[in-house]
């Protein structure tokens, strides 16, 4: 380093704006700053730098800074710009700036009317619109904090607060801290300890005080922790002031246009755009990654636009408000402009001169319009050049309503984003976005909702802009996104994995935190309202009308098998069920949890096993709430294989949480017992090769549904664990107490070991086991394999969840572990549960773990008085469940695909499959079945093969069934993929020859091919490859016939996939569409009935 060194300055900066300058050296320096004013200066020993609080002349020009200390200089030149300057538009290194929409074009209007009055009004008035009515001109004004201002998510998600550290977390995980009302002042206060900073008045130009100051950059501890006290409280000031503009809107369009209340929302939109255009061109000012957690600038924000690719540096980087808010304020200002655009374009009003006395630099109303309306075209192009990106599909709706705000007739740029190059790509939103079940790749709950609703409102802005622009808007070129198959699909999805009539089966970010008590009575309803009106109007089909219901009533659902995606509901005949049992065995790519083969477990109208779901903190999320051991799953470690850790604004957002994928094996129901068996494999990313690959860990489940005695239910759930040096089982059980046969010693430590202390992540000897730091209170069990417990609710005493393990390998090891949120002290902690966890280290010998349990969820006397364990050969296991009023049950399970039938203790055969008996009535998936009363002998499934297919309306041509109803379960392509579709209708052709209408269409994904070389190729458009998505699936061109098997695929972005063939296709050059599709014709397929006897 030199001996005295500048290592940050603004490139440019805006006219009479104040920021800070550091200079590194040992010893006093001197600073030459001709023409700015000097407002501070400290020096920190900590960073051997002083810095000095400058404020920018009023003069636009280059001005060059000197710090000096003997002979030695370091100069520094800045630029000085008003906003004149900076919207004017020029080239700086090799790209067009401001980054405004039409870029390098002098801005236009061509607004004539109003566009977006007929969106739905408020119906609630907004809290804040008093003060935002009340307010001088001068608060109002400066509400909005100066963008040369750091903003920051979170004071500090690790260490919490600088007084009492931790505490601080029992009142949240995220935004703990509680902060003024609005113009109530600057410092946040801990709910803890009631600790109030920052000590220093920042806003009042106080740069440096007290005990707890922060410049902007954060108050750093004597230990170095950093907390953000400013750049929070300037990111909220951003929130309000968007909330503000929102307030004063609803209120005009909800009362009219009162001139002052009109001039109040003009000048806000000023201010707003004030700030957008200067960000526009000083890209270094702009709000920047999202972090997950508090981290230090490097001396000051980074000047992205001097980047070496700086379009590609913006990349969710936002605007003044944070990436995924970017299309959300862009609909806030669109519909605000075009709100006052009348008053702003007649003579009236005070807002011109009040503007001018505020020092905005405008000459009349037509330059006002101009700074709002190229505000919103620099929000437009920021969505362009990937700044903006958000929750799907939100970035495509902001772009469409603020064309529609602009309602400017050169649409095709735009729109050919829109389509072509967007985040969503809207030409191939549809079929990419969305697994043909309909169900979106994110989180359930409200992700899940975003993207899903989304759909409806794209649709609808869609129409909107067609209908203002229709010459310029074609409908060939830029077709409906409901006209594919799946579109009805996506409406119905969402509703199909509610539990109990008022829950959702939880799926990696989404539902709530695992608080474990009683359900509300309102029905869930994950589409209503506007929401539903929009697509029942779009979607002529009766599965979408009939999603429409009186209030409080449920829908009557049935088994849920979402193959496509991997969920799965059984559920019981009630409307709505008594009891639900859901599994996971699929894999997504957004808001990701490693829950692969996850159960969850509701009845008598309450969780029992559930989800943590959203996490207390992004920084706990990796650790804990998306980790496997906090799921009621299993678990493979093998060494070597480490699981990713991507920073929050990574690109990669598509390799979070990585476990695998699960195929459906089974699906069978008679007789009060509904059966599902899955396997699944873990997969892995090599990040040096850029390739998929299978560690080698398989797990497979079989989970039975059985109904006891009047409301009672039991839960079956035997899993096999194969391949990696450990294996791990765990179930955090109905949040409680819990009490075990046997005996149960108290163990120092952590589940990760007796040394480990909770918290200690660094001690643990393989990442994978980085959430077993955090569970303590750690008991041992030494007994039988055979023994019984149950877990008491500490919500509803009554409320009691039984276990009884029917047996598992004699060396596994079994613990009992206090689980709690990860942030703060146990005790503080919103759930505590006391979760099993089983382990072993598999042998030559005994390569497989197998652990088998039965559950009874209860909130009354047990149903069942006997729960007993039938042995089998191999890998099999049965069990007998006598209830009260002597109900008995036998279920045995064979998961050897071996040709010879297993043999169980009671002389009872059974080929591989599941067999089961309810007094003496049997039923079998199973080739062979017989115990020793009766049997179900060469129960062989159907095979056929694909002889012509009509992909547009699900039907396939079979040829070598020999019998198959409706509502009956094929599997395409068993010795593949195996994916499994549900037939609808089947219709004769003839002996042996059927007509299948299918439940889902088969197309995985579309795009274009940007590159090809033999067997390889890219293509333009992303078509999830995660996990092994696209392994063995099918890649043909677009409505022809000539395809080949996809081995192997990637996404190496987020906007592209790389695949390889098996063989060339004949005719897929660059620039043809293609499409992956699950079969074509001449694959197998196969039908496995269950047989009754």
């Amino acid at each position: 380093m030199k001996s005295i060194y500048i290592p940050w300055s603004p490139r440019l900066i805006m006219t009479g704006r104040s920021f800070r300058l550091p200079v590194q050296c040992d010893g006093d320096v001197e600073l030459s700053y001709p023409c700015f004013s000097l407002q501070h200066q400290r020096y920190s020993s900590a960073d051997r730098a002083h810095y000095f609080y400058l404020r920018a002349p009023e003069q636009a020009d280059v001005y060059t800074l000197s710090a000096q200390q003997g002979e030695t200089k370091h100069n520094q030149s800045i630029r000085v710009c008003d906003l004149d300057s900076l919207r004017t538009p020029h080239e700086y290194n090799g790209e067009q700036w401001p980054r405004r929409w039409p870029l390098g074009q002098p801005w236009t209007s061509s607004k004539t009317r109003q566009t977006l009055q007929d969106l739905p009004r408020a119906s609630k008035a907004n809290p804040t619109l008093e003060w935002w009515l009340s307010c001088d001109y001068h608060a109002l004004w400066h509400s909005l904090p100066p963008a040369e201002q750091p903003q920051a998510h979170y004071v500090n998600v690790t260490q919490g607060c600088p007084r009492c550290g931790k505490a601080i977390f029992a009142h949240h995980g995220f935004y703990p801290w509680i902060w003024p009302d609005l113009g109530q002042g600057f410092q946040a206060r801990c709910p803890a300890c009631g600790l109030q900073a920052s000590s220093n008045a920042l806003d009042d130009g106080d740069w440096h005080s007290g005990a707890y100051p922060d410049d902007g950059f954060g108050y750093v501890d004597e230990n170095g922790h950093i907390y953000l006290f400013a750049a929070t409280h300037h990111r909220n000031q951003v929130i309000a002031f968007g909330s503000g503009i929102v307030a004063l809107t609803d209120h005009i369009r909800a009362s009219g246009h009162a001139t002052e209340v009109t001039d109040r929302l003009v000048l806000m939109l000023l201010r707003y755009a004030q700030e957008t255009l200067y960000v526009a061109t000083a890209a270094q000012f702009r709000y920047g990654p999202s972090k997950e957690k508090e981290e230090a600038w490097a001396w000051g924000q980074t000047d992205w636009a001097a980047q070496p690719d700086p379009i590609a540096s913006l990349y969710r980087k936002g605007l003044l408000r944070y990436s995924i808010d970017v299309p959300i304020i862009a609909q806030t200002m669109a519909l605000a402009y075009d709100t006052v655009w009348p008053h702003m374009k007649r003579e009236g009003g005070s807002w011109l001169q009040l503007a001018q006395a505020l020092g905005l630099a405008i000459a009349d109303g037509g330059d006002g319009m101009q700074l709002v309306e190229e505000m919103l075209a620099v929000q437009l192009q920021c969505l362009m050049d990937g700044g903006g990106l958000s929750n799907f599909p939100r970035s495509s709706i902001g772009a469409l309503v603020l064309l529609q705000a602009l309602d400017r007739s050169d649409l095709e740029q735009p729109l050919e984003w829109l389509y072509d190059k967007s985040q969503e790509r809207l030409r191939t939103f549809v079929s990419n976005n969305f697994f043909s079940d309909g169900t979106p790749p994110e989180a359930t709950g409200g992700y899940n909702d975003t993207h899903s609703m989304g759909l409806f409102e794209l649709e609808e802005n869609l129409q909107r802009l067609c209908a203002l622009h229709p010459s310029t808007y074609p409908a060939e070129h830029y077709p409906s996104l409901l006209s594919e198959h799946r579109a009805a699909r996506i409406a119905c999805a969402p509703h199909e994995i509610i539990l109990l009539g008022r829950t959702i089966l939880g799926f990696g970010d989404g539902a709530s935190a695992g608080v474990q008590g009683p359900l509300n009575d309102t029905p869930y309803a994950p589409m209503r309202g506007l929401l539903l009106e929009r697509a029942r109007t779009q979607l002529d089909d009766p599965r979408v009308q009939a999603l429409r219901q009186e209030p409080q009533t449920h829908r009557s659902l049935g088994t849920t098998i979402l193959d496509a995606a991997g969920l799965a509901v059984l559920r019981t005949d009630e409307t709505p069920e008594r009891a639900a049992v859901g599994v996971v065995y699929g894999d997504a790519w957004l808001h990701r949890h490693m829950d692969l083969l996850d159960v969850q477990l509701f009845a008598h109208g309450q969780p029992f096993l559930s989800d943590l779901g959203y996490p207390q903190s992004w920084t706990s999320v990796g650790q804990w709430e998306a980790h496997w051991a906090t799921h009621n799953t299993g678990w493979g470690i093998v060494d070597g294989v480490d699981p990713i850790n991507w920073p929050s604004d990574t690109p990669f957002y598509f390799l979070k949480a990585l476990a695998g994928r699960g195929t459906l094996r089974l699906f069978s129901q008679a007789d009060g017992v509904q059966i599902i068996e899955v396997e699944a494999e873990r997969w892995a990313w090599d990040h040096q090769r850029m390739r998929w690959f299978r560690p080698g860990v398989s797990m497979r489940r079989l989970l039975a549904l059985i109904e006891t005695d009047g409301d009672g239910v039991a839960l079956v759930d035997m899993m096999r664990i194969h391949g990696g040096q450990q294996h791990w089982r765990s179930c955090r059980g109905l949040e409680g107490t819990f009490a075990g046969a046997g005996s149960w010693l108290e163990q120092p430590g952590t589940a990760a070991g007796p040394t480990i202390e909770r918290g200690q992540t660094d001690q643990v000897p393989h990442d994978d086991l980085i959430a077993l730091a955090y569970m303590d209170s750690v008991r041992s069990y030494d007994g039988p394999t055979r023994w019984q417990g149950q877990w008491q609710s500490r919500h509803e005493e009554a409320t009691r969840l039984d276990i009884h393990q029917l047996g598992s390998n004699t060396d596994a090891r079994l613990l009992c572990a206090r689980s709690t949120a990860t942030l703060g002290n146990p005790e503080d902690s919103r759930y505590c549960y006391n979760g099993l966890l089983w382990s072993r280290s598999p042998t030559p010998e005994e390569a497989t773990t197998r652990i088998d349990l039965v559950f009874e969820p209860r909130v009354g006397p047990a149903a069942l008085v006997e729960v007993e364990a039938i042995e089998g050969s191999g890998q099999s296991s049965g069990t007998r469940l006598r209830t009260r009023t002597g109900r008995t049950i036998k279920l045995y399970w064979n998961p050897d695909s071996t040709e010879t039938a297993c043999t169980f203790a009671d002389d009872t055969t059974l080929s591989e499959g599941v067999g089961w008996t309810v007094g003496d009535r049997h039923h079998a998936a199973a080739r062979h079945f017989a115990t020793r009363q009766r049997g179900i002998l060469d129960n062989l499934p159907n095979k056929g093969r694909i002889i012509a297919l009509d992909r547009s309306d699900c039907t396939i041509d079979i040829e070598g069934l020999s019998a198959i109803k409706p509502h009956a379960r094929i599997i395409i392509n068993p010795d593949g993929r195996r994916h499994t579709y549900r037939v609808e209708a089947v219709q004769m052709l003839s002996t042996g020859r059927f007509r299948l209408t299918l439940d889902v269409d088969s197309l995985l994904g579309r795009g274009k091919v940007r590159h090809a070389d033999g067997s390889q190729m890219t293509l333009d458009h992303f078509i999830s490859a995660r996990t092994g998505n696209l392994h063995q699936t099918r890649l043909q061109i677009q409505g022809s016939e000539p395809w080949s098997i996809i081995d192997e695929a990637i996404n190496p972005d987020a906007q592209s996939t790389q695949l390889w063939l098996r063989t060339t296709i004949p005719g897929a050059e660059v620039g043809t569409w293609v499409e992956a599709v699950d079969y074509v014709v001449g694959d197998q397929v196969r039908y496995e009935p269950t047989a009754h006897a």
